[in-house]
């Protein structure tokens, strides 16, 4: 299952030109990411609270368009896996259809690796059961081979 959201670009999202300043996509993937984890019932400023988090290790991009000023984007993250403490995210940015009555535009692709890890320390601790369970539901599911 796929988690989904929606943003509007803003004025400080954009360069002079009123397209998305690369630098302000990772500003809107981790707003993805808090708003998952709100979602889920795991508000990020909670786990903060708490002593853990889920601090980024590794994120690829691929951007694939333009995104400009007052656009509306659709937001979607899917987990890849759910390891002992990492977690592995999937997430895309669509933009607003090219026609009327056209789907929406990839603009973005980006895959994440966030770790359950203690908070100031930065070591990693195994993912508790109860947010494995909240997690579980949004792992993708590869079609098998028949």
């Amino acid at each position: 299952m796929k988690f989904t959201t929606y943003k509007q670009v803003r004025f400080h999202h954009c360069d002079p030109a009123g397209i998305v300043f690369y630098p302000q996509f990772f500003y809107l993937l981790h707003e993805v990411q808090e708003d998952f984890l709100t979602h889920i019932g795991f508000p990020e400023h909670a786990l903060i609270a708490s002593g853990t988090g889920v601090p980024i290790v590794d994120l690829k991009t691929e951007f694939m368009g333009m995104c400009r000023h007052g656009d509306e984007l659709t937001m979607t993250l899917e987990l890849t896996k759910v390891g002992n403490a990492s977690i592995g995210m999937q997430y895309e940015i669509h933009g607003p259809p090219k026609t009327p009555g056209s789907t929406a535009t990839l603009k973005l692709r980006a895959h994440g690796v966030v770790v359950y890890s203690e908070i100031p320390h930065g070591k990693p601790v195994c993912i508790p059961d109860e947010l494995r369970s909240a997690l579980l539901p949004y792992l993708q599911r590869i079609p098998q081979a028949s």
